[in-house]
């Protein structure tokens, strides 16, 4: 079965080059809009203390996000060196290994966000007054967190392997549905933050079932087979 992968290592560095980033900018851009948007559609139904119940804990989910997004980007250069190198049979084990570890990290993190939400929400000053709206939009965020993890490391393992267009069709794909969840939820249902949150959480688990059926079936002679889960985990621990 033909595969959506792409040799880094042959051809014009610089053609190679902006093909692969150029689908990164555009998403990035794409994110930035349907910010925006997602924003104005909260703050125009329930006004300025929403916007600001969400955006106070923006922080919180960052610092988490940041923490996995470093972790993902350094299994992935590992992903990326074998593929590179065309060792096919330690690229199944990395990527066995990166799954492993994602799912270790992914149930801590949650476990930690969740358990530790309050008392971080307290120390970063978030007002009383949206203190409630707050927590109630960052826990279901949170909660949801696994989807958004999910989705990384399949569009991480995308990436790895030369293939950065599909994770920004995924992409655009989530944020129509978010904004259409957003909508509905928000405005049709009157969830308040919560239904902008559980907008989000919708989203990306649509985006993460898709990336690991895309995966599955484009990328099935790059991932890991039955017994191989024990070299990953030696080859976690080096």
């Amino acid at each position: 079965m033909k595969t959506d992968t792409k040799n880094m290592t042959s051809g014009n560095p610089l053609a190679l080059i902006l093909l692969f980033a150029i689908p990164l900018f555009i998403g990035n851009v794409f994110q930035e809009i349907y910010t925006v948007v997602d924003t104005a559609i909260v703050g125009y139904v329930l006004g300025d203390s929403a916007i600001a119940a969400i955006g106070s804990t923006g922080s919180v989910y960052s610092l988490i996000l940041d923490i996995a997004w470093g972790l993902n980007g350094g299994y992935m250069i590992i992903v990326a060196r074998l593929f590179g190198a065309n060792e096919k049979e330690k690229l199944k084990v990395s990527i066995a290994a990166v799954i492993i570890l994602n799912a270790i990290v992914t149930i801590v993190l949650t476990v930690i966000a969740l358990t530790c939400l309050k008392p971080f929400m307290r120390l970063i000053q978030v007002p009383e007054s949206i203190f409630e709206q707050a927590h109630a939009y960052i826990f279901v965020i949170l909660a949801g967190m696994v989807s958004s993890m999910c989705y990384n490391m399949c569009a991480g393992i995308m990436r790895a392997l030369g293939n950065s267009l599909t994770p920004l069709y995924f992409l655009i794909f989530s944020s129509v549905v978010n904004l259409s969840c957003d909508c509905l939820f928000v405005i049709v249902f009157r969830w308040g933050v919560q239904g902008a949150a559980i907008a989000t959480v919708v989203a990306q688990t649509f985006s993460a079932i898709l990336a690991v059926i895309y995966l599955l079936k484009k990328y099935k002679d790059y991932l890991p087979e039955k017994g191989i889960s024990d070299k990953a985990k030696k080859f976690s621990e080096k």
